[in-house]
């Protein structure tokens, strides 16, 4: 018998790779023990809120620096898939706590980079001040970019202005620091030291979070930020985008002044953001399969069963889940834009492979390779960066979602509220704009929005309404309004 980790390999008629168990039964053992976290018997904080890995063999936290901001951004990520999705409202308060813990320690507002968040901290604390690679009293101003759209985020989905606030702080200070960059230098740097304000480690291609950042406060009305939005996207595709200079976003990775590095995440998420903008961009098919055959080329690992898994980076050259769930995400949305079935084939088995790091109890190792990756758990790569994949995979390739319950498995508008009842689902969005789409159980007969019912139409297009798939038994809508009644037989 062939293992991964502690299940035997399943293989189909054909000897390719199928998952241990469904997807939906993987991301839930995934937030159930996200909810169920153990607590330091110490200072009784859950462990999310200070490590950033634990060890299973046995259960106990690893000493290791922690990533509050990256870490905290991924859980509202998370949060905003897997609320619709499930209806589960736990999340919700568990990632305020962090929220609000993490802005509660920025930096103080009289220094060079002031009043913004951390990236990394000392193991064990809770109390985030730098650690490790950046140092003490240093930070990643991506992840400054990353959890500023987080807060923006979680402000849709809650409506509580202050995160408004928090976003637009940070997105204040990334603005006032934005310099056009050139080959060598990022419009905002890696690492530096928030006191003084020098510059730790100029280059990072993970600028894609500050595309978001600024999309988003424009979005809401803050068009100062177009500006600095375009001068950001202008210099990823003059740079990254044509010299394949990917690197800059693990924060416990050493220094690396001479860019030798490269990572999967920034061109990957590079190229989900341009598949969810794809109407902007007229060569999308061709950037976004270059970025795809350009990981395979540089991380991908020699196929398992017809499963490509995907190495975290040069610098650390191990075989991850979350990272081969990320590229099989994108894999899958290229796919559904593109009509290209090969890489809906190469989706379903990287994503196959990235389920045999989920265990029955919940834990979910990061990879496979021994002494280490077998038997630890990052609330990164285990849970806030593994489970939206799984969520837009569904999404892609809706045949991989439940057929016994039904699911929103992507909006492109925040989910503030959802219902699920049996043959009747309401949920509310926060502005009324977007586009929704569920798997069903029962054959929708009316949507309505507010008490008007929505036509329903062979094309979904820019005008509100509805279409479903018989054979998918998918329902898309756009309801042009907040308020929305699905009703069923």
């Amino acid at each position: 018998m062939i293992h991964i980790n502690a299940h035997v390999i399943i293989l189909d008629s054909h000897e390719q790779l199928e998952g241990w168990s469904s997807y939906d039964h993987v991301i839930r053992l995934a937030m159930d023990f996200i909810a169920h976290c153990p607590l330091d018997p110490g200072n009784g904080l859950p462990w999310y809120l200070q490590y950033s890995c634990f060890w299973i063999d046995p259960l106990r936290p690893t000493v290791w620096p922690d990533n509050p901001a990256g870490k905290f951004a991924w859980a509202v990520t998370t949060l905003i898939k897997y609320y619709p999705y499930s209806g589960d409202q736990r999340l919700i308060e568990i990632v305020r706590v962090m929220l609000d813990r993490l802005w509660e320690y920025r930096t103080p507002e009289h220094f060079a980079w002031g009043g913004i968040p951390y990236a990394s901290a000392h193991p064990g604390t809770g109390i985030y001040f730098g650690a490790r690679a950046d140092g003490e009293y240093a930070t990643e101003p991506d992840k400054v970019a990353q959890i500023g759209r987080a807060y923006l985020d979680f402000y849709e989905l809650t409506g509580d202005k202050q995160y408004f606030q928090m976003g637009s702080h940070c997105a204040e200070v990334l603005a006032d620091k934005l310099e056009p960059g050139d080959e060598t230098h990022s419009p905002i740097p890696f690492r530096v030291t928030v006191q003084e304000g020098s510059v730790i480690e100029a280059y990072t291609a993970h600028i894609i979070p500050l595309v978001r950042l600024f999309d988003k406060l424009v979005k809401l009305g803050e068009k100062k930020y177009q500006t600095g939005r375009d001068l950001a996207w202008d210099w990823i595709e003059k740079y990254p985008l044509r010299n394949n200079v990917w690197k800059g976003h693990f924060e416990d990775i050493r220094i690396d002044q001479e860019n030798k590095n490269r990572d999967q995440l920034s061109p990957l998420e590079t190229a989900r953001y341009i598949l969810q903008h794809h109407e902007r961009y007229p060569q999308w098919k061709a950037t976004v399969k270059g970025i795809l055959d350009w990981v395979i080329q540089i991380l991908g690992s020699p196929e398992f069963f017809s499963a490509i898994p995907i190495h975290e980076q040069l610098f650390c050259y191990f075989p991850m889940g979350s990272h081969t769930a990320r590229f099989a995400s994108i894999c899958a949305r290229y796919a559904e834009l593109s009509g290209d079935e090969h890489y809906r084939e190469v989706a379903r088995r990287c994503f196959n492979w990235a389920t045999y790091m989920a265990n029955d109890d919940g834990t979910v190792t990061v990879g496979i390779d021994r002494p280490d990756y077998y038997n630890q758990c990052w609330f990164t790569d285990g849970y806030f960066d593994y489970v939206p994949h799984f969520i837009d995979g569904m999404a892609a390739m809706p045949e991989c979602s439940p057929s016994d319950s039904d699911h929103l498995l992507r909006s492109t508008n925040v989910i503030q509220k959802i219902t699920y009842q049996p043959l009747e689902i309401s949920y509310r969005t926060f502005d009324g704009s977007g586009v929704q789409k569920l798997r069903l159980t029962f054959c929708p007969v009316q949507v309505l929005v507010g008490s008007t019912p929505l036509a329903c139409t062979e094309q979904l297009n820019t005008a509100p309404g509805w279409r479903w798939d018989d054979e998918l038994r998918v329902l898309e809508i756009n309801p042009g309004a907040r308020e929305v009644l699905i009703q069923g037989r």
